[in-house]
């Protein structure tokens, strides 16, 4: 602290900046390990990586201003924070108004933040905050007791007041909001794909919160989304209610805007006559990134990172289903008449909607040689993929290829013929599907080799003539992606190891052949789910 102070004194006698502006820093730690009894935690660390994204793409805290902090040590963290404030004290006496955010998600108690087995006191944490040179500090902590920091020391937190920061800063002060109480326990669910503050927090900032639909998410707007659906979600709770608590202690006039829904990012529109509540599930994770209650009268933008995206609204007859494609950027317009209704419970509105059943494939091969001597090969082939669970595939493959090699003394031509079936895991991401996978297969090669022969008498030269077939066992093991580009059709690339046991000069010996693939995908079968329409 002491060093910290030194730093500010010596940086006053610096010269002024002449172009005094709003600048926006941001800390965000996570940790899925506490210590003692502490059970390790699935989304912590992750929840921190994506808040950090949200603020730089939305929230206009540059990367060159975005400390993350994931997996540390307590002494690794309180370096990052001292670190940061001679940072923040640089700005602020060349005459920036400097708007500091601190975003922690894992473990803690009233004794302080838990991390990888180490504590950094809340005392410290909050002192931190408190004497920081920023001129709004806003801070968010998703833990056990978290609470604890929104308290001042003998106080209670204060009553919500309006808060004011637009492009040039007009408030000044410090607000904590933190997911529990100070005896409270914060909850994680997979099902909600993280901390249920958190992810209430992280759908909020990217739209979900913005009640007024003026493209600008507040501190107030934030915390009352987050507030009202951590508390929806965790009343069925075993754990009993988890209320989000706040400590605002700020002055002047205006909103503090914590994102702005950027024109150009890629968004979902939802027109001004549509209502009720529509849920957005990214198809790569499983996790809801976004919950907007929508009213009449006015037009909502949501933003979204590119990806691809389903859109449910639960009535109370059915369920209303859309896909949304946002792999390349743009906007995409929802409209209930044009969503697919099922009935509730179809296990449709549970996910595999964007995967067909069965998905046939034609792909160009090229193979490298897997004998000296032999050609390297190219041809093409027709393979299936038969969905059995959410992830697994059953793989069939038919492939014919052809090689040849010229040379003075002889002509060989290879043909393979190849038929293989197996198993594949394939995993849906943002933009595309990864798969990875194995089988068994029978190959079928044929060898002509034409060359010349030389008696050792002074008869002529002949042509010599070998035609040599086999039929082969093998494996093989395969990884590719596969880029949809349409609601039936894709793109993959791939590539292949074939193992195979044949007869070399009468001996039988292991081959390993490499085989690069590319085609068109194209998917068959299902239920269809109507997609939004581009704006």
């Amino acid at each position: 602290m002491i060093a910290r102070l030194w730093t500010c004194l010596l940086l006053l006698l610096a010269p002024l900046s002449a172009l005094a502006e709003t600048v926006r820093v941001g800390i965000f730690v996570g940790n899925d390990i506490g210590f003692g009894e502490d059970q390790t935690l699935g989304h912590a660390e992750r929840e921190a990586r994506e808040m950090s994204r949200v603020f730089y793409e939305m929230g206009d805290i540059p990367r060159e201003r975005t400390f993350l902090v994931t997996g540390a040590k307590a002494p690794e963290v309180r370096d990052t924070l001292y670190r940061v404030e001679a940072q923040v004290c640089e700005l602020s006496v060349q005459g920036h108004d400097v708007q500091l955010l601190f975003y922690y998600s894992g473990h803690a108690s009233r004794e302080g933040l838990h991390l990888s087995g180490t504590l950094l006191p809340m005392p410290a944490v909050r002192s931190w905050l408190e004497s920081s040179s920023a001129r709004v500090r806003v801070a968010f902590l998703d833990a056990c007791e978290s609470g604890t920091l929104a308290r001042s020391k003998g106080g209670s937190s204060t009553e919500v007041v309006d808060l004011k920061v637009d492009d040039q800063i007009t408030s000044r002060g410090l607000a904590i909001v933190t997911s529990t109480g100070p005896l409270s326990v914060a909850r994680e669910s997979d099902a909600y794909g993280g901390g249920i503050f958190s992810r209430a927090l992280l759908t909020g900032l990217r739209g979900s919160a913005d009640v007024d639909a003026d493209g600008r998410i507040t501190l107030e707007e934030a915390y009352q989304h987050a507030f009202e659906n951590t508390v929806t979600r965790s009343v069925s709770g075993t754990s009993g209610v988890k209320t989000p608590e706040y400590r605002f202690d700020l002055e002047g006039v205006g909103d503090v805007v914590l994102t702005r829904i950027p024109s150009r990012a890629a968004g979902l529109i939802l027109p001004t006559e549509l209502e009720g509540t529509y849920t957005i599930v990214s198809v790569s994770s499983g996790q809801v990134v976004g919950r907007i209650e929508k009213k009449p009268g006015k037009e909502r933008r949501v933003a979204l990172p590119p990806g691809r995206y389903v859109v449910r609204k639960v009535r109370r007859e059915d369920v209303l289903l859309s896909e949304v494609d946002l792999a390349w950027g743009g906007d995409r317009l929802l409209d209930d008449r044009q969503m697919t209704s099922v009935e509730l419970g179809d296990p449709l509105t549970r996910g595999g909607w964007t995967d067909r059943p069965v998905r046939v494939s034609v792909r160009g091969t090229g193979a490298t040689r897997y004998l000296a001597g032999n050609p390297g090969s190219m041809g093409g082939e027709v393979a299936t993929r038969v969905r059995i669970s959410p992830r697994l595939r059953l793989d069939g493959t038919v492939g014919h290829a052809r090689g040849e090699r010229d040379e003075w003394e002889g002509w060989l031509s290879l043909q393979t013929t190849r038929v293989a079936a197996g198993l594949s895991m394939q995993w849906p991401r943002d933009r595309v599907d990864f798969s990875v996978g194995g089988g068994l297969q029978g190959i079928r090669t044929r060898q002509y080799v034409e060359y010349l022969e030389a008696p050792e008498s002074e008869e002529p030269i002949e042509k010599a003539l070998v035609d040599i077939q086999q039929i082969l066992p093998g494996a093989y093991l395969q990884a590719g992606v596969h880029l949809p580009v349409g609601p039936w059709a894709g793109i993959e690339v791939g590539t292949r190891a074939n193992v195979m046991l044949g007869l070399v000069d009468d001996v039988r010996q292991p081959m390993v052949e490499l085989q690069g693939l590319a085609g068109l995908t194209i998917g068959m079968g299902g239920r269809k789910v109507n997609r939004a329409e581009q704006r």
